[in-house]
């Protein structure tokens, strides 16, 4: 039974099929289109348009036999962010943007994935 009440508090993250172990604190930038002002002699309110790509902001666990170098090399992949709450945003064509950077004291890889705006499954 849903609950009307209830926010999100869990993602699930899955890249090619692949369920991620992560930290709990991933965020998701959906992308799409950002509006610029643009000011004219004397009108304000009027805007243009630029794109945005999607972001994907993971802690990844890192245990026995994840090769960074892997993940650094995700090209073309789809990636998929479904949380607790029934919500799912999926990312085609995404792409590791910046190198996997790995903290020993916690285990943890910090990855950014961006691709195209998100969909949302609906």
């Amino acid at each position: 039974m849903s609950n009307p009440n209830k926010v999100v508090g869990q993602a699930t993250i899955t890249v090619d099929g692949e369920r991620w172990p992560t930290d709990g604190q991933s965020t998701l930038d959906i992308g799409g289109v950002t509006r610029n002002s643009v000011i004219g002699d004397y009108d304000a309110g009027s805007f243009n348009e630029t794109p945005r790509p999607s972001q994907l902001n993971c802690s990844l666990l890192v245990k026995q036999g994840r090769s960074l170098a892997q993940i650094r090399a995700i090209d073309n992949a789809t990636v998929s962010f479904k949380t607790d709450t029934g919500q799912t945003y999926v990312i085609r064509n995404a792409y590791v943007s910046e190198a996997a950077t790995l903290t020993s004291n916690d285990g943890k890889a910090a990855v950014v994935m961006m691709g195209p705006p998100a969909e949302e499954l609906l």
